[in-house]
């Protein structure tokens, strides 16, 4: 329990940011999105980074029961398959981020995100 508590607030406090972030700056994530996809160093790397997050959380807490280490457990799932999506299939992460690419959908991501965010360091 106490490996969850922690990812917990870690995972709290970076999905707070990142969800203020995409709120308040939803131009600017529209552009930083067009341009991660323009160089395919970056995507690889976001790719890269985003499946060895995943991982670590999976390898230090994959607990399927319920409550907290649940939660923690499935985010750390949809992250994992995020970076290997990411990394195989960049042109299928293209197009279905060019889709979401909107500046409306980053308002409404970004307060799911930081709600989430705040959920987890209660």
């Amino acid at each position: 329990m106490y490996t969850s508590t922690v990812l917990a607030q870690i995972l709290g406090m970076v999905f707070s940011v990142l969800g203020l972030s995409m709120v308040l700056n939803k131009k600017w994530m529209t552009l930083v999105v067009d341009e991660m996809f323009k160089n395919q160093g970056l995507t690889w790397l976001a790719g890269l980074i985003t499946l060895l997050m995943g991982a670590t959380i999976v390898v230090i807490n994959n607990i399927w029961t319920s409550g907290l280490p649940l939660i923690i457990t499935i985010l750390g799932w949809l992250t994992l398959l995020k970076g290997v999506f990411l990394m195989l299939f960049p042109n299928i992460s293209f197009s279905y981020y060019k889709k979401m690419n909107k500046e409306n959908v980053f308002v409404w991501g970004g307060l799911f995100v930081f709600i989430l965010g705040v959920m987890l360091l209660v």
